[in-house]
């Protein structure tokens, strides 16, 4: 989904770097394993830019984003702020070792960010499955800085090369937890 643009009090807050894209990650020759190149097809959720309310919260009606139909989500300034480093993260995945969360069947990457003189913690998470003959999709669900008014605390897992979730998922193998 191409997301379209937000406005509030006279500013405009364009989207285009979280539009659909495709990257092409190329995996070098290990040992006797030949390099592979893998065409991973990449969406973002307007979870990467937009939060829900908190129980009870009483918010100013014009934050609210209207991009998709299925649920009501608030435009997140620093999510928005912090969304404009996904690509460069996504691109940077293989020299990472993400997270399997084996509770949802995704995978975690934490990145840590200085914001302001202070370092935070950046929770991204994605899913990978195959699309077709040779293609993968990646779906980034959401990328926040957790926020303990949300009563949330990061998923437990076990790290894993992105190498081994773009193979593995292509070749219709079970990533083990």
């Amino acid at each position: 989904m191409k997301w379209k643009s937000f406005q509030h009090d006279g500013r405009t807050y364009g989207l285009t770097h979280l539009h659909p894209c495709t990257y092409r990650f190329e995996r070098p020759a290990e040992g006797e394993k030949p390099a592979e190149t893998y065409t991973v097809e990449t969406i973002f959720t307007s979870h990467c830019f937009t939060r829900g309310p908190k129980d009870g919260e009483v918010y100013d009606k014009q934050l609210v984003y209207t991009g998709d139909d299925y649920e009501e989500r608030l435009f997140d300034f620093r999510r928005y702020e912090l969304s404009k480093r996904l690509p460069e993260i996504i691109q940077a995945l293989p020299t990472r070792k993400p997270y399997h969360n084996s509770n949802r069947r995704n995978f975690f990457t934490v990145e840590v960010i200085t914001d302001d003189g202070q370092t935070i913690e950046y929770d991204i998470f994605f899913k990978v499955k195959k699309l077709g003959k040779g293609k993968l999709e990646m779906i980034v669900e959401t990328a926040f800085v957790r926020d303990p008014g949300y009563q949330s605390s990061r998923p437990t897992g076990k790290p894993i090369r992105f190498w081994i979730i773009l193979h593995n998922t292509l070749h219709g193998i079970k990533i083990r937890s």
